[in-house]
Order: C-alpha cells, then sequence, then structure tokens
C-alpha cells in the first residue's frame, strides 16, 4: 500500500503574492505540515533548490520575476527532479496544455479552499513518490527491454532508491556519492528511458514490473 506522506518534508512555497503564499502555508500548518518556505521570486527559487532542501513545490504559473513559474518548472525537471504543483488563476485550456507537457503532479486553481491543497499536496506526492510500488518487483533485465540503452548497475540502485521514495539527497547518503553525481545518474537514467521527468519514468518503471 502507498506510504502516508511525511507530515515532515519540506515544501516551498512560490508565489509573488506573499498574501497567497502565506494563506497557503497557513491552510499547510493547519494540515500538520511542519517545514515549509516562502519566496517571491525565481531567483530565491533557484538558491532554496540549490541548497538542497526541497522536497516538494508548489509553483505559481505567472510570476513577475526572471523567471515564470514554468520556466521553473523545466528547471526542477532537468536538474533537480522533484514533484512540484502548480498554482494558477488560468484554468483556460492552452494554459492547461502547456503545463501538462511539463508534468506537474496536479494543480491548485485560485481561489482555493485548504483542503483542496492539502489534497492535491498528499495524492501529488503518492503518485510522484510511490508509482512504482516495491522496488523488488522490477528487475535490471526487464528494464532495460524497455531501455534505448541498457542501464549500468549503479544507474539500477538509483531507480531503486526512486522507487522507494527516497528524494536527491537521501539518494547520495545511502549510496554514498554527491548529490550532483546522483543528479547526473539521473539525467543518464532519463536519455536511456527517453523521458524528460521523474513521474514519466515511473510510468515506464512501473510497465517493467507487468
Amino acid at each position: 500500500s502507498p506510504k502516508r506522506m511525511q507530515k515532515h518534508i519540506n515544501i516551498l512555497i512560490v508565489d509573488d503574492e506573499p498574501l497567497i503564499a502565506d494563506d497557503i502555508a497557513g491552510h499547510l500548518k493547519e494540515a500538520g505540515y511542519t517545514n515549509i518556505a516562502c519566496v517571491f521570486d525565481s531567483d530565491d527559487t533557484i538558491r532554496q533548490l540549490n541548497n538542497g532542501d526541497v522536497d516538494f513545490l508548489l509553483l505559481d504559473i505567472n510570476l513577475n520575476s526572471g523567471m515564470k513559474g514554468t520556466d521553473i518548472a523545466r528547471l526542477v525537471n532537468s536538474e533537480y527532479h522533484l514533484p512540484f504543483v502548480f498554482i494558477t488563476s488560468y484554468a483556460d485550456t492552452q494554459t492547461i496544455q502547456e503545463v501538462k507537457a511539463l508534468h506537474p503532479v496536479g494543480y491548485i486553481v485560485k481561489p482555493f479552499n485548504g483542503r483542496e491543497i492539502h489534497a492535491v499536496l498528499e495524492v501529488g506526492y503518492e503518485l510522484f513518490y510511490t508509482y512504482m510500488g516495491k522496488a523488488e518487483e522490477f528487475n535490471l533485465e526487464k528494464l532495460n527491454k524497455l531501455a534505448s540503452e541498457e542501464l549500468t548497475q549503479k544507474e539500477f540502485e538509483v531507480v531503486k532508491k526512486i522507487a522507494e521514495g527516497k528524494n536527491n539527497k537521501q539518494i547520495s547518503e545511502e549510496l554514498f556519492v554527491s548529490v550532483n553525481t546522483i543528479k547526473t545518474h539521473l539525467k543518464n537514467i532519463f536519455v536511456k528511458l527517453d523521458v524528460a521527468s521523474r513521474s514519466e519514468a515511473m510510468v515506464l518503471i512501473n510497465k517493467s514490473k507487468m
């Protein structure tokens, strides 16, 4: 059964309207989450990501800063491999199509309520970190049949850690290598599996258990 979302994960809220960011943080605190940070522009977002203390992002699509929420999402997919939810006041078809391609684990449409935010976070977290179920249910041989190029044993170890719901920092500690090395492994894994994000990789890896 999927594990429950840990209330002590590090959540980063990115919204250029401080009142909205505070409102979201308040709802999350009420739901029992303890580690919540708010930033209001792309520079601070990247600073936080580089610190390595982010497990889940809530991203406003229309940021009044150097990068839009969609730009940050692309960066998160290519460099940091973390789950994120989009916050938006735009639910039009064009916006939804654009952001769908970036593989968020959910959407929060303004105006929102507290219960909604909590639900999106819970479901998104489980989708992202436990989609594949037990790591031992799939094997390297099966996975390599789906890959364009065979995964190395080390890359397979990383895949198994992702399946266990570990974030980059935890994987690096457990495999005794740097976070940058894990990021490099993830990049190579994505290329070999021909996917753009961790959630896409999970869908494919899930097939290797069948």
